[in-house]
């Protein structure tokens, strides 16, 4: 039974960037509280030092690529129940391998999701936001790299694809000109209406001037 269980979370692992996010004119909003970390079954010493480690590299990536990717957030006392709360959760267990039959002595489960809270929507019941997750096992005997890393890492991919669907969400003027759209079309309109417009006066201009030569 429990080996079964250790290959469903084998079988979870995967998705991340929410297919329906909705992040326009959502100002992210971070506070101290917006890393959290869950171990279970570790020892003490590495439980101590890995919280600490995944606490401060999960919000160093996190700030790293708002600011890299222009995105706009806020630091805040507190963010709870605010629109743009943004928050990182990473959960990780060890693999006993005297209860998980068949697996080695640093095998790890774990799991990291990243989640923004957003704006109520105005004609649904749904809620404007993002989220994303991922979980698999991994094995530090295989790879020789910590469990930290691996979560880190992760972490900065969800990361990445939050600022990627914000900038989606939140496009700058010349974006807005450049992208198809309702204002795109407008101003070419208002364009094309100024062009007639100056090419009348340029000809009613033209003739008068012909008309006074002439006389």
């Amino acid at each position: 039974m429990l080996w079964l269980m250790a290959a469903l979370w084998l079988s979870s692992a995967g998705a991340h960037g929410e297919a329906n996010a909705d992040l326009r004119g959502v100002t992210l909003c971070v506070d101290e509280q917006a890393v959290q970390v869950e171990l279970e079954d570790l020892p003490a010493s590495r439980a101590a030092s890995a919280r600490a480690q995944l606490v401060a590299s999960l919000g160093q990536r996190l700030t790293t690529a708002l600011e890299q990717d222009r995105v706009r957030y806020q630091r805040r006392p507190s963010c709870a129940g605010q629109v743009g709360q943004t928050q990182v959760q990473a959960s990780v267990r060890y693999l006993d391998p005297r209860s998980y039959i068949g697996y080695g002595q640093q095998t790890y489960s774990y799991t990291v999701s990243l989640k923004v809270n957003g704006a109520a929507a105005t004609s649904t019941d749904q809620k404007r936001g993002f989220s994303s997750g991922w979980s698999e096992l991994y094995s530090e005997t295989g790879t020789r790299r910590p469990f930290e890393a691996v979560v880190t890492e992760w972490g900065e991919e969800q990361a990445r694809d939050l600022t990627a669907v914000w900038r989606r969400d939140n496009p700058t003027l010349i974006q807005h000109l450049i992208l198809p759209g309702l204002l795109r079309s407008l101003l070419l309109a208002t364009a094309f209406a100024v062009i007639l417009s100056s090419s009348g006066v340029l000809i009613v201009l033209s003739r008068r001037t012909r008309f006074k030569s002439a006389v």
